[in-house]
């Protein structure tokens, strides 16, 4: 509606907050119909000269980009990084996992290598800062 009338102002902030609620709900096709929004929403705050909401939302693209890096996890580096956000050591994870602690020691330098994060602590909070961790 607000893009039917002319609403330039309320339509950058909608497409932002509907962007953020699709990226909440994290169902399928949601993330590239968010990422498509917030690039709306970025572009008309430009043109309009609406800073707070430029930098909100650049900054949310930012965020995005650097969480498209767990789509290069494989399916094991996923379930170590899983078992790394709930506190499991290296030896819990190699047992629990049937795996040696020296897979265990690689599968970890590949996730702190693909997310970007500089250690273990890094790591855990990964899923939850790019939303991939389950809802409580």
């Amino acid at each position: 509606m607000n893009e039917r009338i002319g609403a330039r102002v309320p339509l950058a902030h909608t497409q932002h907050d509907f962007a953020t609620m699709l990226l909440a709900r994290g169902e399928a096709g949601g993330r590239e119909r968010a990422l498509s929004l917030l690039q709306a929403s970025l572009d008309s705050a430009r043109k309009i000269g609406m800073r707070a909401l430029e930098e909100r939302a650049a900054r949310r693209l930012d965020e995005l980009s650097v969480a498209g890096a767990h789509d290069d996890l494989t399916a094991r580096e996923t379930e170590v990084l899983g078992l790394i956000a709930i506190g499991r050591s290296n030896a819990d994870i190699a047992t629990a996992l049937s795996i040696s602690l020296n897979t265990v020691a690689t599968h970890v330098r590949n996730i702190l290598a693909k997310t970007g994060c500089a250690n273990r602590t890094e790591a855990a909070a990964y899923p939850i800062r790019q939303g991939l961790a389950p809802r409580a």
